[in-house]
C-alpha cells in the first residue's frame, strides 16, 4: 500500500463515507476505488484512468487533487506511454481506411447540392403560401369593415346616448386594469440568484426578491449531498437516488451550505429558479455551495 493510498482512505473515513456512497458520488466502480486505496493500479485499465480516478476520488472526499499529484507524483503513474500508443494506433487506423470511404467522399458534394436545392424549393414554397394567406386575411378584413359600416348606428340614436353603455365601458376598463396590477406584483416578486464569489472548490450566492424561500435539490442520477443550516446543524446528508428530489422551506434561515460529491448530477433550485454553477461542475465535481437569503 502506497502513502497516497493511505491518504485517500483516511480522507474517506474522516468524511464518514462508505465505498458504496463514494461510488455513487464519483460514478467509479467500487473495485477500482478499492484498488486506489490499496495502490493496486494494475487493476485499472490504463494510466490515464488511474490519474482521472485519483482526481475524482480526491475531490469527492475534499482533498486538493493538484496538491496530491505534486506531493505523491512518485506513486502516480505517468500517462506518456498511453499517449504515444494512442497516437500510433490512430495512424494505423488512418492507413487502413477502406476504399468505400473514398467513394463516399466523392459522392458527398453531389448529395449536398441536391439537399441544398430541395431546401431552397421548400423555402420558396413556404413564402408563397404565407403571401397567399396574408392576402386572404386582408380581403376578409375589408369585407368585415364594409359590413360593419352598413349597420353603423346613427349619431342621434338612443343606443349611443344610453347611460348604461358608459357604465359598462368603465367596468371593463377596471377589469383590465386589475389583472395588469396583479401581473406587476408577481413580476416584482421574482427571485434573483447572483454569484458572490469563489475560492477553491467553494462558491457563494446571494438570493433576493422574495419574502419566502423554498430549496429544491434534484438528482438526475445518484448524487451524495450534505445540507447544513446557518448554525451548522445538519438538515440532510446521504445519497439522493436517480430522479429523487429533496425539498425544504428555508425562509427562517439566514444562509445554508450545500456539499455535493458529484455536481453534474445535482440541480439546485430556489423558488423554482435554477442556480447556475459559478464553478464548472465537470471541472470541479465536488463543491461546497453557500446560499445567503436576503428578504
Amino acid at each position: 500500500m502506497t502513502e497516497l493510498a493511505i491518504r485517500l482512505k483516511e480522507a474517506r473515513e474522516e468524511k464518514g463515507m462508505s465505498l458504496d456512497e463514494l461510488q455513487a458520488a464519483t460514478k467509479i466502480q467500487k473495485r477500482y476505488l478499492t484498488a486506489l486505496e490499496e495502490g493496486s493500479y494494475d487493476v485499472i485499465p490504463g494510466n490515464f484512468y488511474v490519474r482521472a480516478f485519483i482526481k475524482q476520488y480526491a475531490e469527492a472526499v475534499g482533498l486538493d487533487s493538484d496538491q496530491l499529484f505534486e506531493e505523491y507524483k512518485k506513486d502516480i503513474p505517468n500517462t506518456y506511454h498511453d499517449d504515444v500508443s494512442e497516437k500510433i494506433s490512430g495512424l494505423a487506423m488512418q492507413r487502413e481506411l477502406p476504399k468505400s470511404a473514398s467513394k463516399a467522399a466523392e459522392w458527398l458534394p453531389t448529395v449536398l447540392i441536391v439537399i441544398g436545392v430541395i431546401i431552397v424549393i421548400a423555402i420558396v414554397y413556404a413564402i408563397i403560401q404565407l403571401g397567399m394567406s396574408k392576402s386572404g386575411q386582408t380581403d376578409g378584413d375589408k369585407a368585415a369593415t364594409q359590413s360593419e359600416s352598413k349597420y353603423e348606428i346613427p349619431k342621434d340614436s338612443a343606443l349611443k346616448n344610453d347611460g348604461n353603455t358608459n357604465d359598462t365601458q368603465t367596468d371593463s376598463k377596471k377589469d383590465t386594469k386589475e389583472p395588469e396590477q396583479k401581473k406587476k406584483e408577481k413580476s416584482s416578486e421574482k427571485t434573483e440568484i447572483k454569484a458572490a464569489g469563489t475560492e477553491g472548490s467553494a462558491s457563494s450566492y446571494d438570493v433576493s426578491g422574495a419574502d419566502k424561500y423554498k430549496l429544491e435539490l434534484i438528482a438526475s442520477d445518484n448524487a451524495w449531498i450534505r445540507v447544513r443550516d446557518d448554525s451548522g446543524g445538519s438538515l440532510k446528508e446521504g445519497t439522493l437516488q436517480k430522479g429523487e428530489t429533496y425539498k425544504k422551506d428555508i425562509t427562517d434561515q439566514k444562509q445554508i451550505e450545500i456539499r455535493t460529491g458529484y455536481a453534474p448530477n445535482l440541480k439546485i433550485k430556489i423558488n423554482g429558479e435554477v442556480l447556475s454553477y459559478e464553478l464548472n461542475p465537470h471541472d470541479v465535481m465536488a463543491q461546497t455551495i453557500t446560499i445567503k437569503m436576503k428578504k
